[in-house]
């Protein structure tokens, strides 16, 4: 998922804004998440995000990203073709998205030392499991 690296840095941007105590970054960042990346670009969020849960150096972007990843992925989509069917945001990325960000996960379950992040990514992982 080395594609996944650039756009990666651009979301641990966003993501420090996300946990912002200003109310006006962290709107603008909260906005910025649904319209340019969910709405936008989200087989890119979802790999993206998949990849910080593995690979950052952080414990706590690590668990972070968990948690959004698992918010974001079964959160409804923007309407695809038919308005009349409701479709998560998982279910609109292509299978080959979501068969690598089950792979990035399950690495970063094996790789994961810190026990309060592997929760979180248990509870990703479970998320994923249970909506299949």
């Amino acid at each position: 998922m080395s594609n996944y690296e650039q756009t990666a840095g651009l979301l641990k941007s966003l993501m420090g804004s996300l946990m912002s105590p200003d109310n006006e970054v962290r709107s603008q960042a909260e906005a910025s998440l649904n319209s340019e990346w969910r709405d936008g670009q989200p087989q890119t969020l979802l790999g993206s995000l998949a990849f910080l849960v593995h690979r950052d150096g952080e414990a706590q972007a690590r668990a972070f990203a968990a948690v959004l990843l698992r918010r974001i992925a079964f959160q409804t989509a923007q309407a695809v073709d038919n308005k009349e069917d409701e479709h998560t945001v998982w279910s609109v990325v292509p299978a080959a998205v979501q068969q690598a960000v089950k792979a990035e996960l399950l690495g970063a379950l094996k790789d994961e030392t810190e026990r309060s992040t592997r929760h979180k990514l248990c509870d990703t992982i479970a998320e994923i499991a249970n909506n299949e």
